[in-house]
């Protein structure tokens, strides 16, 4: 392996935000990482602002295998070469700084390191209020129903390390719910989970 850390970033038409989102994360020092951007599509306008705009050094363009969300993930998990793996939202240029954080926990031992909005320091701003008040109430929910070990089991800005993403596929199809399917998937198997 030639990186510590591999960040995956799905993009579909984030021209408006990839610039200033990785103009963030290439501040980081203490680590060796490479980020990797999965498109849908050639045309995306995206691309032409990283390529434009970036040194591609440690920028790598991939283009998705399958379809929507879910597929760059699944597509970013085929193309890696970490240690660790970070699913990075795209319109993120304000958490970078939590990519530290996230790797240092996993260097404690940690498999799984989320990232929460709903825990001390953690903020939902900017979402539409109908958005963030059923994304609470899910996060509530699987909170008392399952016992998982986050507040907030659907936020995909998540660490895992290759021995997760290399034990367990991705069964579901749609969105977010890969994160919550390998959360769950590695709490049941005892892996140490931990929440930032």
């Amino acid at each position: 392996m030639n990186y510590n850390l591999d960040i995956i970033i799905p993009v579909y038409n984030e021209h408006g935000n990839i610039l200033k989102t990785i103009s963030e994360i290439i501040k980081l020092k203490d680590i060796k990482y490479r980020i990797i951007v999965v498109y849908d599509y050639e045309e995306d306008p995206t691309l032409k602002v990283i390529t434009e705009n970036l040194k591609l050094d440690k920028i790598f363009l991939i283009k998705n295998k399958y379809f929507g969300f879910n597929g760059a993930v699944k597509t970013g998990f085929e193309n890696l070469d970490a240690e660790a793996i970070m699913l990075y939202p795209a319109d993120d240029h304000i958490n970078f700084n939590l990519i530290i954080e996230m790797y240092n926990k996993y260097k404690e031992g940690y498999d799984i390191v989320c990232a929460s909005r709903f825990v001390k320091g953690g903020s939902y701003k900017g979402a539409p209020l109908l958005k963030r008040i059923i994304v609470k109430l899910v996060s509530f929910t699987l909170d008392i129903l399952t016992n998982l070990p986050t507040k907030d089991a659907t936020n995909g800005f998540r660490l895992f390390s290759k021995e997760i993403v290399d034990r367990f596929k991705i069964e579901s199809k749609k969105g977010f719910t890969f994160s919550i399917e390998l959360l769950a998937k590695a709490h049941r198997h005892n892996y140490r989970i931990a929440e930032l």
